[in-house]
C-alpha cells in the first residue's frame, strides 16, 4: 500500500502560522490587558467568547489552511482575528496613553460581526456535502452581513472619541438609524432557516454517513439561539441577562463547531492530525463540562445547605469526581465517532452491496466505495490460476490489498481516495478487515459460477453419453441381433444338416462376440469393482482389457491413496477414455497408468505412453474435452504434454486437491514413503 508524501506548499504553512499566531497573540493580549488594568469588560460572557473563539479558531485555521483552501477556512480566519481584536479592545482602551485607542473603542462594535454572522448563516451551506441551490442563499446572507457590518463600522457615538471609519453625515446617520437591527435580524432569520434545512438533511442522511453533521447541527443551533437572544427587543433590565446568555451559548457552540468543521472540510485529509484533533476535542469538552457541572452543583448545594459551605463544596467535588470517568468514556466515544466515523461492520458493507445490486464484482466495489466514502474502488479478479496484476492501474495515493481465500490469491483490491485527500489509518484498517471478507466473497462467487457451469456441462456430458450408448446399441448390437435372427431363420430352412450345423456354429460365435460387447459397454459405465470401492482392481482389469496387439498396459495404484466414490468413478472413466485414445492413435508399445499421492496431499493420476505423441496444432476432441470437464468438476487441473522426439509419446496428468481424498488417507505417495504399489502387468498374447 502507498501513501502520498506531504505536498502542501510552504507558503500556505507560513500563512497559516501567521494567522494562528496573530489570533493567539490577540487572545493572550486580551487576557494580559485585562489583568494589568483590572477592568471588568461590559459583557463578561461575550469577552470570554471572543478570547476562546480567537484561540480555538486560530488552531483550526492552522490545521485547515495548508490542507484545503475551502471558503470556510477564510471565514474562520476572519472570525478568529475579529473576535481576538474585539476581546483585546476591552482591556486596551483602559491603558493610559497607548496609541490607537480611538480605533480600539469602536472595535467591539463591528470586528466580530462579519466572521460570526457568516458562521451563522453561510458556513453550513458551504460544508454540507451535496447541498444544491446554495449560492442564492449564500449571496443573500452576504448582503445581509454587509448591511449589518457597515452601520457598526461607520457609527458615530456622541461623547466618545471620533471613529476613524465614522461617517458624520446627517443623511447617512439617519439611514443607518432607520435600518436599525433589521440586517442583524435578517441574518438571524437566515441562520434559523439554515438550521431547519440542516436538521432535515441530518434526518434524511443514513446514520453511518452523518459524520460531523450532528455536531454541526448542535453547534449551529447554539449560535442561532445566541444571536436571536442578543437581538431580541428587550427592556433595559433584561438586556444585560440576554447578553450574558448569548455569550454563554456562543461559548458552548465552540465545543461542537470547530471539530465538526475540521471533519467536514478536511475529510480524509485529517490523516496525520486525527489523534491531535481527537485529544484536543476531548480535553476541551471535558474541561468545559466539568467546570459547568461543578459550578451548577456548587450553586445547587448552596441553595440546599445555605449554612454549610464546606459540606456543599465537598459534595460538589465528590459528585464531579464520581461522574468524571463515565463522562470521559461517553465523550471519548462521541469524539471517536466524529473524528474516525462510525466504522461500519464489514459484513454490513457486503450485505449493503448485496442489497444494492446483488453479489457481482461491480456492485460489490460500488458498495464499498459508497460506504467508505472513496473516489473509486477496483476489484481485479484472478483468472484460471493467473494472479491479478494491479500494475498500471495504481496511483500515488491508492491503497492496494491482495485478496486471499483458503490460502490462494483470488484478486486485488485497489482503493482510491477522493481528489486532494489521503486515506487515514482508520479507513486503511477497515479496508484491510474488509479485504478478507471480499476475498471469501469472490471465492464463493467463483465457486457458484463454476458449479453452475459444471451443472451445464454435466447435462451436456450425460446427453453425449446417452447418445453414444444409443449409437453403440443401434449401430452395433441392434444389427448384430437382427443378423443372428435372420441366420436362425435361414438355418431352420436348410435341408442340409451339415450346412445347418455350420450356420449355427457361426451364429453362436457371433452371439458370444456380442455378449462380450455388451459386457464391455457395462464395464465402461461403472465396473463391478468400483461398487466395492476397489479402484486398483478396476484399473487393473481395464489395463488387461486394453493389453493387445503389441500394447502392454501397466496399472499402479499406491496403497495410501483413498478417494471418494464419485472421484473413483471419474478417474476410472478418464482412464478408460485415455487408454482408448492410446490404442487408437498413439501407435505405442507401452502405457503406464499411475495413481499416487504427493507429500503435500495432492493426488496425481497420469497416463503416459511411448507412442508417436500429439501434434502441436491439435484440436481437442470429445474425449479430451470430456476429461478436462471432469477435472474441473473435481476441482483439479488436467495437463496434456507431448514429446517432440519419436518414442517419447504423450502424457495426461490429473492433479486433484487434498479435498478429493477421504479423511484418514496417507500424507504421501507410495514412492515418497517407500511403500509397495499394486501392479498388474499384462502382455500381448496373455488374454
Amino acid at each position: 500500500m502507498s501513501l502520498a508524501p506531504d505536498r502542501h506548499p510552504r507558503c500556505w504553512w507560513v500563512l497559516a502560522w501567521l494567522i494562528a499566531c496573530t489570533a493567539w497573540l490577540l487572545s493572550a493580549g486580551a487576557v494580559l490587558a485585562l489583568i494589568s488594568t483590572g477592568v471588568t469588560p461590559p459583557g463578561v460572557a461575550d469577552w470570554i467568547m471572543d478570547v476562546v473563539t480567537s484561540a480555538v479558531y486560530g488552531g483550526v485555521v492552522l490545521m485547515m489552511l495548508p490542507r484545503a483552501r475551502h471558503p470556510v477556512v477564510w471565514i474562520l480566519a476572519l472570525t478568529a482575528l475579529g473576535c481576538g481584536a474585539s476581546g483585546l479592545a476591552a482591556g486596551y482602551v483602559a491603558l493610559d496613553g497607548w496609541p490607537g485607542q480611538d480605533l480600539a473603542i469602536y472595535l467591539p462594535f463591528w470586528a466580530w460581526v462579519p466572521g460570526v454572522y457568516a458562521t451563522v448563516s453561510v458556513v453550513p451551506l458551504l460544508v454540507v456535502p451535496g447541498a444544491r441551490h446554495r449560492w442564492p442563499a449564500v449571496a443573500l446572507a452576504t448582503v445581509a452581513i454587509g448591511a449589518a457590518t457597515v452601520p457598526s463600522l461607520t457609527v458615530v457615538v456622541p461623547g466618545l472619541p471620533p471613529n476613524p471609519f465614522g461617517i458624520d453625515v446627517e443623511w447617512w446617520q439617519s439611514l443607518m438609524a432607520a435600518l436599525g437591527l433589521w440586517p442583524d435580524r435578517t441574518v438571524a432569520a437566515l441562520g434559523a432557516c439554515v438550521w431547519v434545512w440542516l436538521l432535515v438533511r441530518v434526518r434524511r442522511t443514513p446514520a453511518e454517513e452523518r459524520r460531523g453533521l450532528t455536531w454541526l447541527l448542535a453547534g449551529h443551533g447554539a449560535m442561532v439561539i445566541a444571536l436571536v437572544a442578543f437581538l431580541l427587543p428587550l427592556s433595559t433590565d433584561l438586556m444585560g441577562a440576554a447578553v450574558e446568555v448569548s455569550g454563554t451559548l456562543l461559548l458552548l457552540a465552540q465545543l461542537f463547531l470547530p471539530a465538526a468543521l475540521l471533519v467536514l472540510v478536511l475529510g480524509q485529509q485529517l490523516w496525520g492530525v486525527d489523534a491531535r484533533v481527537n485529544r484536543g476535542v476531548v480535553w476541551l469538552m471535558m474541561t468545559v463540562v466539568i467546570a459547568l457541572a461543578y459550578l451548577a452543583l456548587i450553586g445547587l448545594a448552596a441553595q440546599v445547605l445555605p449554612d454549610q459551605s464546606d459540606v456543599a463544596l465537598a459534595l460538589a467535588v465528590g459528585l464531579v469526581g464520581l461522574g468524571a470517568t463515565p463522562l470521559r468514556r461517553l465523550v471519548q466515544r462521541r469524539v471517536d465517532r466524529l473524528v474516525y466515523g462510525t466504522g461500519p461492520d464489514p459484513a454490513r458493507l457486503l450485505s449493503r452491496a448485496d442489497s444494492e445490486g446483488g453479489y457481482d464484482i461491480d456492485s460489490l466495489a460500488a458498495g464499498l466505495c459508497r460506504s467508505l466514502r472513496l473516489a473509486d474502488v477496483h476489484i481485479l479478479v484472478s483468472r484460471e490460476g493467473e494472479p491479478a496484476s494491479a500494475s498500471g492501474a495504481v496511483g500515488g495515493d491508492d491503497v492496494v490489498l491482495t485478496l486471499t481465500s483458503r490460502g490462494t490469491d483470488v484478486g486485488v483490491l485497489i482503493a482510491r481516495p477522493r481528489p486532494g485527500e489521503r486515506l487515514d489509518r482508520r479507513t486503511i484498517a477497515m479496508l484491510t478487515e474488509v479485504a478478507g471478507l471480499v476475498g471469501m466473497t469472490i471465492d464463493l462467487m467463483q465457486s457458484v459460477q463454476a458449479l453452475s457451469a459444471a451443472r451445464r456441462r454435466m447435462t451436456g456430458i450425460r446427453h453425449e453419453e446417452r447418445r453414444m450408448l444409443r449409437r453403440d446399441l443401434h449401430d452395433g448390437l441392434g444389427p448384430a441381433l437382427a443378423g443372428i435372427r435372420l441366420g436362425l431363420i435361414a438355418a431352420r430352412g436348410m435341408r442340409d444338416p451339415r450346412a445347418s450345423e455350420e450356420m449355427l456354429d457361426a451364429l453362436e460365435r457371433e452371439l458370444t462376440q456380442q455378449g462380450e460387447e455388451v459386457r464391455r459397454l457395462s464395464r465402461s459405465l461403472v465396473p463391478l469393482a468400483l461398487d466395492d470401492g476397489d479402484l486398483a482392481s478396476a484399473l487393473a482389469t481395464l489395463a488387461e482389457r486394453f493389453t493387445a496387439d503389441g500394447l502392454v498396459v501397466r496399472a499402479a495404484v499406491a496403497d495410501d491413496v483413498m478417494l471418494e466414490a464419485s472421484v473413483q468413478v471419474a478417474v476410472y472413466q478418464m482412464a478408460s477414455e485415455a487408454l482408448l485414445n492410446v490404442r487408437r492413435h498413439a501407435q505405442a508399445t507401452r502405457c503406464d497408468v499411475v495413481l499416487r499421492q504427493r507429500a503435500d496431499g495432492h493426488v496425481v493420476f497420469s497416463v503416459s505412453d511411448d507412442g508417436i505423441g500429439m501434434a502441436e496444432d491439435r484440436v481437442d476432441g470429445i474425449g479430451l474435452r470430456s476429461m478436462r470437464e471432469r477435472a474441473q468438476e473435481l476441482g483439479g487441473a488436467l495437463r496434456v504434454s507431448s514429446g517432440s522426439a519419436a518414442g517419447t509419446g504423450s502424457r495426461i496428468e490429473l492433479r486433484l486437491p487434498p479435498s478429493a481424498t477421504e479423511a484418514g488417507s496417507g500424507p504421501g505417495s507410495a514412492e515418497d514413503l517407500g511403500l509397495p504399489a499394486r501392479e498388474s502387468p499384462s502382455r500381448a498374447g496373455q488374454q
